[in-house]
């Protein structure tokens, strides 16, 4: 993954709900590859699912998210780089990246 796919990735999770609700075609691929890795997750891994539902949906902060989730910072980081991954993998399926 390049720079600028890790941006465009870190930027799709923290405008999430407004990806979801505008309606130009680059959003929907957007959209879908989000609810893709959020699927994935939740049947999958609950600390990842966590990490998407606590920091990218409700925008807690990172301290806010450790705490709530009972996880150190190193486990928050290796979490939060391979939601990076998997996002880019499904954008890519979906022809946003």
């Amino acid at each position: 993954m390049t720079v600028e796919d890790r941006q465009k990735c870190r930027a799709a999770l923290w405008h999430w709900k407004l990806i979801e609700r505008q309606t130009d075609p680059r959003n929907l691929s957007w959209a879908q590859a989000l609810r893709r890795t959020a699927a994935y997750y939740e049947r999958r891994d609950p600390i990842r699912a966590g990490i998407l539902k606590e920091r990218y949906r409700r925008h807690r902060t990172e301290e806010q998210v450790l705490e709530e989730l009972h996880i150190g910072r190193t486990t928050y980081q290796k979490a939060n780089t391979d939601l990076m991954s998997t996002l880019a993998v499904y954008a890519a399926q979906e022809g946003a990246l």
